[in-house]
């Protein structure tokens, strides 16, 4: 979809540095904001524009949950978190172009995990590289 960053990253059109996951119909890249206690944080989407959970394909939601299934193992060994959350908006009240997303965010013990959470910041673009490459091998099984 034109004008649409999500779609723009997963045909490597911008920032395929931050892939850190590819297949056929899924990728993974880091949240541009995450909460200062619980990073890194990951969203996993389609490749194609997808708008929401409705529009998806029975396949396609299986392999974003399988993709998720896979960071919410990585997660605790890569970065000892507790646990995870994985959470899904279904709609953007803004009414900004939306492209179907989910966010895998680790949780740690006494991390006061909320949602919103006025910690949220944007990661420079560095340190979302980083953590991208720091995932990447993990994700590749």
């Amino acid at each position: 979809m034109e004008g649409c960053v999500f779609c723009a990253i997963a045909h490597g059109e911008v920032d395929d540095d931050l892939v850190a996951f590819q297949s056929e119909s899924v990728y993974v890249i880091p949240a541009l904001r995450q909460r200062l206690k619980n990073r890194p944080h990951w969203l996993v989407l389609p490749i194609g524009h997808v708008h929401n959970l409705h529009d998806a394909a029975p396949e396609l939601l299986g392999e974003l949950v399988s993709v998720v299934t896979r960071l919410t193992a990585a997660v605790p060994r890569l970065y000892r978190a507790d646990g995870s959350v994985v959470l899904q908006n279904n709609i953007e009240p803004d009414g900004k172009p939306f492209h179907l997303h989910l966010h895998v965010i680790p949780r740690f013990a006494a991390d006061g995990f909320r949602d919103p959470d006025p910690t949220v910041a944007e990661v420079p673009r560095a340190q979302r590289v980083a953590q991208s490459a720091d995932i990447r091998e993990h994700l590749a099984h």
